[in-house]
């Protein structure tokens, strides 16, 4: 493992080596979580290519000095050349893009409240930028503050902090003193589209009664709508269709973990939700809208469709990452496509303004034999296929592979969405899959590129996890390439114009920072920045010069935490 000391080292010679002017004296901007309302992380610039990328070197590095919570989660936002980053609990950090040194920090630490629930893990993804305005949603709260000085905005909410999550529980739950309390709170940075903000609440784990998405006034801290993915009675939309579909009283989960996608001309907003939790034989049916994609109305929050990816989850498997939306040809006709690739190892590629499958995702039988009393599973669950008719290649392994034969003579290997019982081995396990890592799509290449996990349940001390890292034709259904390293892929990619694509490993050891020719796979470069990458790149330009940057810091699975963010760049000219 490469040391901090090191690292430091190696970024002062890299200052020290960057005096010479910049070719052109131009800005290209990350501006939201996952740079547009599409969620591409699809970036314009072209400086860095396949033909130069392993010339990459590293520039300057930051630490904020927070290290508490889970691994350095955040995806920088870069306008203007500067850059605003999070730690773990949702401070906020201005740094100067182009050399790293700190303008201002806006501490939330105190301010996240009373009623802290047992279990409570700090992590965060990062802000949003609009108007001069920097957004964080930490705690359960959500802060707006000025991006040149940091100082809270007057208006929004009180000083600059709005209780949004609060204000709607109390409509149902009067004598709620905190958002916490009850399990809610924020991991996702918040969208934002002409003044008014949306994120969702989360945790399912917390047995929360249904996750929540909220449209937020930008200006005041007002929410202005909400929308409750677990409909508790006949007064939450949505009762109609999923209130039957719950059944021995419980209702709980539905958590959303990351930031939604909004098509402006369709005037809709894409949420993925997480999973149902709680005892499984209290909930029987296929329990509406966990784990699916769900399209609202923009202006009312009005359902227009769902797609269910996991009926009836005993497994984990919820919607992590947030839906990239795209246009493609399929078979001469035009098509306005969604894709999100989920825990369960599958890419899933809709209609969006339909929520239809583009290419057959047919209902496939699983196995309902279980020995637990009252558990009633769901007999298919849909697999992808591609155009062609035959089942797509997942994004990770659905059949365990590597097992100790000492640990298999213990344990027995089961097919994918076996009803749970002892000694299982299957794949994915509980932590995916696809995690909350975004999937990057290519305007030029045409192809969707999704991170994901190879590391079975119960797979023995031994077994170590893999990351997958795969290219996929959204309009066949194909896939293209794939590259395979040590580590959990869990965090996601980012693309640029100039043919790179860019994605970091999560592991014990080392956290490499990868590059890789968007085309074909081939492996240009890497970088070991020290521990883990469980955090998705960001792609910028200041005074003409490309940056890609990234936050590393996170052991196994990023339950350790860390605060350092990384830029690099070409050799000057």
């Amino acid at each position: 493992m490469i040391s901090q000391t090191r690292i430091a080292y190696l970024f002062l010679l890299a200052a020290s080596l960057s005096l010479a002017p910049p070719v052109a004296a131009q800005n290209v901007d990350w501006r939201l979580h996952n740079l547009d309302l599409h969620g591409s992380r699809f970036s314009e610039t072209d400086q860095i290519t396949p033909e130069n990328a392993h010339l990459l070197t590293p520039r300057w590095l930051f630490q904020h000095g927070v290290i508490d919570g889970v691994s350095n989660q955040t995806t920088p936002v870069i306008v203007d050349g500067v850059m605003y980053v999070t730690d773990s609990r949702g401070s906020v950090y201005a740094v100067n893009a182009k050399d790293g040194h700190l303008l201002w920090t806006y501490d939330v630490t105190q301010l996240l409240g009373g009623g802290r629930q047992e279990g409570y893990i700090f992590r965060h993804r990062g802000v949003t930028y609009a108007d001069g305005v920097v957004y964080s949603a930490a705690g359960s709260f959500m802060f707006a503050l000025d991006a040149e000085t940091g100082d809270p905005i007057e208006g929004f909410g009180e000083n600059g902090q709005a209780s949004v999550i609060l204000d709607i529980l109390r409509l149902r739950y009067p004598d709620t003193e905190t958002a916490i309390s009850m399990g809610y709170w924020f991991t996702s940075a918040p969208q934002i589209h002409e003044g008014v903000l949306y994120v969702g609440a989360t945790r399912s784990e917390s047995m929360i009664p249904g996750g929540y998405v909220l449209a937020i006034d930008a200006r005041t801290g007002e929410v202005l709508w909400h929308f409750n993915t677990i409909p508790q009675d006949e007064n939450d939309q949505g009762w109609d269709i999923a209130g039957s579909t719950w059944v021995g009283g419980g209702r709980n989960g539905g958590g959303i973990w990351e930031t939604p996608s909004i098509d402006p001309e369709l005037g809709l907003l894409y949420i993925a939700v997480g999973n149902p939790f709680g005892d499984s034989t209290k909930r029987g049916g296929m329990n509406l809208f966990t784990d699916s994609i769900v399209a609202l109305s923009l202006e009312n929050g009005q359902m227009e469709w769902y797609y269910q990816q996991v009926h009836h989850d005993v497994w984990d498997y919820d919607n992590g990452q947030q839906p990239v939306l795209f246009d493609m040809v399929v078979d001469g006709e035009a098509v306005k496509a969604l894709a999100q690739a989920n825990k369960n190892s599958w890419l899933y590629i809709l209609n969006r303004e339909t929520g239809e499958p583009v290419h057959p995702i047919p209902e496939m039988p699983v196995s309902t034999e279980t020995d637990r009393e009252g558990e009633q599973p769901w007999p298919t669950q849909p697999i992808p296929h591609k155009a062609n008719g035959e089942m797509m290649e997942p994004v990770s392994p659905v059949v365990p592979t590597d097992i100790d034969p000492e640990h298999l003579a213990e344990n027995t290997v089961v097919p994918q969405y076996t009803p749970l019982g002892p000694n299982q081995i299957f794949a994915p396990g509980m932590g995916g899959g696809a995690n909350y890592g975004p999937i990057a799509y290519s305007d030029d290449t045409g192809l969707l590129y999704v991170n994901a996990i190879d590391m079975p349940y119960n797979a023995g001390r031994g077994r170590r996890p893999k990351g997958y890292f795969s290219a996929y034709d959204p309009t066949t259904g194909e896939l293209i390439w794939r590259q395979i390293f040590d580590g959990y892929g869990q965090a996601g990619a980012v693309v640029t114009k100039g043919g790179v694509v860019f994605v970091g490993a999560g592991s014990n050891e080392a956290g490499y920072f990868y590059a890789y020719d968007a085309k074909t796979g081939e492996e240009l470069w890497k970088f070991n920045t020290g521990s883990g990458i469980f955090a998705s790149p960001s792609v910028y330009m200041v005074d003409g010069e490309e940056f890609i940057t990234v936050a590393s810091g996170g052991g196994s699975r990023g339950r350790r935490g860390g605060d350092l963010i990384l830029s690099f760049a070409l050799p000057p000219q």
